[in-house]
C-alpha cells in the first residue's frame, strides 16, 4: 500500500508538472505573438508623431520609444524563459545563464556564476525541473531576501552533479518556513521540494536570519 501510494503521488505530481509546462508554453507564445506585436505597434505610432511635434515633445516621445524597446526586449526574454522547447533546445546551463543575465541587468544584484569541472548531460526532463527549480529559487530571492549579490555555482563530480545558489540576504527560520510550506501558505517552497523529489535530487537548505541561504541540489548521473 505504501509503495502504491508513492507510485500515486509521484505520478499525481508529474501530471501536475505536465500541465504548468503546457500553461508555461501557452504563456509564452501567446507574449511573443500577441503582445510583441502590440509593442511593436505603438513603436510605430510613436515614429510617425516624432517628426511632427514640437521639440519640447520629441524628447519624451524618443523615451518612450526607448521605453517600449526595452519592454519588447523583456517580453523577447521572457517568452523564452518560459518556452519548455526553447529550454530543450539550448539546455540547461545556457538557460540559467540567460536567466542570470536578466537579473545582472537589472543592476540590483552582483551576480556570479561559476562552473566546475567537465559538464555531463543531464535528462531533458530533468534540465527542465530542475530549470524550472532555478527560477522559483531565484524569484524567492527577489520577492524576500533583500540581498545585494547572488551567486551560483554548478558542479560536475565524479558521478554526481551538484548545483548550488547563494545570497547574502536576510535569510529566515528554515523550520518554520517548512511548516508553512507544509501548510501550503509558501508554495515556492513547496515547490522547490516537490520538483526535487521527482527527479531523485539530495536538497539541502542552510539559511538563519542575518545569515543569508545556500541552497544545494545533488543529482546523481545514473538517475538523470
Amino acid at each position: 500500500m505504501l509503495e502504491l501510494r508513492e507510485s500515486f503521488n509521484q505520478n499525481l505530481l508529474q501530471s501536475k508538472l505536465e500541465i504548468q509546462e503546457q500553461t508555461l508554453d501557452h504563456i509564452a507564445k501567446e507574449l511573443h505573438a500577441n503582445f510583441s506585436h502590440l509593442v511593436s505597434v505603438i513603436n510605430i505610432n510613436l515614429s510617425t508623431l516624432l517628426p511632427h511635434k514640437p521639440e519640447e515633445m520629441k524628447e519624451k516621445i524618443a523615451e518612450t520609444k526607448s521605453l517600449a524597446k526595452q519592454l519588447m526586449s523583456e517580453l523577447k526574454a521572457l517568452s523564452v524563459n518560459l518556452n519548455t522547447e526553447h529550454i530543450m533546445q539550448v539546455g540547461f546551463t545556457k538557460s540559467l545563464e540567460n536567466e542570470l543575465n536578466r537579473l545582472d541587468k537589472t543592476g540590483q544584484y552582483k551576480v556570479t556564476f561559476s562552473k566546475t569541472g567537465q559538464g555531463h548531460y543531464l535528462s531533458p526532463e530533468n534540465e527542465i525541473i530542475l530549470f524550472r527549480m532555478c527560477q522559483e529559487i531565484l524569484n524567492n530571492i527577489v520577492k524576500h531576501a533583500e540581498a545585494k549579490s547572488i551567486q551560483v555555482s554548478l558542479y560536475y563530480l565524479g558521478e554526481i552533479f551538484k548545483l548550488e545558489i547563494a545570497d547574502d540576504g536576510k535569510g529566515f527560520h528554515i523550520e518554520e518556513a517548512k511548516k508553512k510550506a507544509y501548510e501550503k501558505e509558501s508554495t515556492g517552497l513547496r515547490n522547490i521540494y516537490s520538483r526535487s523529489k521527482l527527479i531523485n535530487a539530495d536538497l539541502v537548505i542552510k539559511s538563519g536570519l542575518g545569515e543569508g541561504t545556500v541552497i544545494t541540489v545533488s543529482i546523481p548521473y545514473k538517475i538523470s
